[in-house]
């Protein structure tokens, strides 16, 4: 993993999350359960598709829709990846609730404002741990971590990102339970506001702005 880093495609990850993870699926389904929203989503099952994100980029921008389309359009993420067939099956609340967290996934790099570069992957893999542990994740902290400080010398925005990653996914609202459909016309900051999520400062950013001024 750590020889290959950042190599895998996401059909290697689904299969490597799917062998591993099953335990964290089937918590984040027991978690939906003990909520009227996840209890909602469980019974409507929702889908994030490529032609509802689409139509996001009609929402005025600033918003959290619009402000997702873009993130998706941007880095040429609109089509969903193909993940093959699952590794493993378990009910189907469970296998709702995994594909629901997986549609989810780019949300979240929205709400707690970091990018898809390797090393910011890491800070969102924090966040997403210290909300629900899950061994991949902690994979990709810790070798991807020590891979992107060591080897691409992101070591000062690890260090000071990391634990606001991990502060922030500890005091934010539990995202598996929060529909975001009712969520994409709200102003971001609004939305962040809501569900309680501080966004990351990139040290390299912070720099950069302080160079300028």
């Amino acid at each position: 993993l750590f020889n290959r880093w950042p190599v895998y495609t996401f059909a290697d990850l689904a299969a490597i999350q799917d062998s591993v993870d099953g335990w964290a699926f089937q918590q984040i389904a027991d978690r939906m359960r003990g909520s009227h929203t996840g209890r909602q989503l469980l019974q409507e099952r929702p889908q994030i598709t490529v032609a509802s994100v689409e139509a996001l980029q009609h929402l005025p921008e600033g918003t959290l829709g619009h402000s997702f389309w873009h993130h998706m359009a941007s880095n040429n993420i609109l089509e969903m990846p193909d993940l093959g067939e699952p590794v493993l099956r378990w009910d189907d609340e469970t296998e709702y609730a995994r594909d629901r967290y997986r549609q989810t996934h780019d949300v979240r790099h929205i709400l707690l404002g970091v990018g898809i570069e390797g090393y910011e992957e890491v800070v969102l893999q924090t966040f997403q741990f210290a909300q629900q542990p899950q061994v991949l994740s902690a994979g990709i902290v810790l070798l991807g971590g020590l891979k992107h400080a060591i080897i691409d010398r992101k070591w000062r925005q690890l260090l000071r990102m990391v634990p606001q990653a991990w502060r922030a996914g500890k005091s934010a609202a539990n995202l598996c339970n929060v529909r975001f459909e009712s969520f994409w016309h709200m102003p971001l900051a609004e939305a962040r506001r809501a569900l309680s999520i501080t966004p990351i400062e990139d040290a390299g950013a912070a720099h950069a702005r302080r160079s300028v001024a």
